[in-house]
């Protein structure tokens, strides 16, 4: 069963609340606010997929409330809907270019509010499967670069903030040209899904991710990790992917996979050159791995 979506209504008018309500909750899960404060409170503490915004409040109007939910990274993408009594064009224009996706004027006629709210609802869901599309790798269903560049900056900020450790490896199939010059490209693809396949069985915590960095290099990300669970990762890793069969026509082969693992407080606040640097000393790692005989995990030296 699809899981309800909600929407938060935010006007500081108990009738209206109770109109709207009636009105939505039948489709969507509805979540009520009595005025722009307890709106901000309310969506950034809950899950919002829309917002119908009234424009005029006497604690905070609805353009401020907006201007407060684009300048969080947690509210930023909430689509706004304001509602409103106003017949002043300028009102409309000024919502626009704050960012608000549509404007609903009062007195509300069912249909119409119901029409709208379910044609932005399904814009809304299209936008989020383009957007999951546009993060996984087509050929192995890993994570993509880009995924990951969305997701270092996240947990980056959470562990600067918590004080806490993220964990990453860098992971290359060896020799994987020999391989694909001896077995062919579509079989080279097959082994690229059978180690994904196998990372992503043994790396299968909720917050960690594994990543399509590129050709036949991976990255795994651990948040929250210190070095003896990332190293212990490793291995598990290791030994699992050279243990997989890849079936190659009518017979398998194996392949092993060299490791750098590294660990990090993060305690630059500019977290593009931080994840640049820890990148490089993990790269260092993973080729020491290669040097050192492939088939090994290398830490990161400080």
């Amino acid at each position: 069963m699809a899981e309800q979506r909600s929407i938060l209504i935010v006007d500081d008018t108990p009738m209206q609340l109770k109109t709207l309500s009636k009105m939505l909750s039948s489709q969507y899960d509805v979540i009520l606010a009595q005025g722009g404060e307890e709106g901000l409170k309310l969506a950034y503490e809950n899950n919002i997929d829309l917002m119908l915004l009234d424009l005029n409040m006497p604690d905070l109007s609805g353009f401020e409330v907006l201007s407060h939910l684009k300048a969080s990274e947690k509210t930023k993408d909430i689509p706004v809907i304001f509602i409103t009594g106003s017949e002043s064009y300028e009102d409309e224009l000024e919502a626009l270019l704050l960012g608000a996706i549509d404007f609903i004027r009062k007195p509300f006629v069912n249909a119409i509010v119901n029409l709208r709210v379910e044609l932005h609802m399904r814009l809304i869901e299209q936008m989020r499967i383009i957007e999951r599309h546009s993060l996984i790798d087509g050929l192995t269903g890993a994570n993509n670069r880009r995924c990951f560049d969305k997701v270092i900056e996240r947990e980056w900020r959470r562990a600067l903030r918590e004080k806490e450790w993220i964990s990453m490896l860098f992971i290359d199939i060896d020799k994987f040209k020999v391989f694909n010059d001896t077995y062919g490209h579509l079989n080279g693809d097959a082994c690229l899904k059978a180690v994904v396949d196998t990372m992503q069985h043994v790396v299968k915590r909720g917050g960690d991710h594994v990543f399509r960095w590129g050709g036949e290099e991976f990255a795994v990300l651990l948040p929250n990790t210190a070095i003896e669970g990332a190293i212990i990762v490793a291995e598990e890793l290791r030994k699992a992917i050279a243990e997989t069969p890849i079936k190659c026509d009518d017979k398998n082969t194996y392949v092993t996979v060299s490791v750098g693992v590294g660990t990090i407080i993060p305690d630059n606040r500019d977290y593009i050159k931080g994840v640049e640097v820890f990148c490089t000393k993990l790269d260092k790692a993973l080729y020491r791995a290669k040097e050192n005989g492939r088939n090994r995990v290398e830490q990161i030296i400080k």
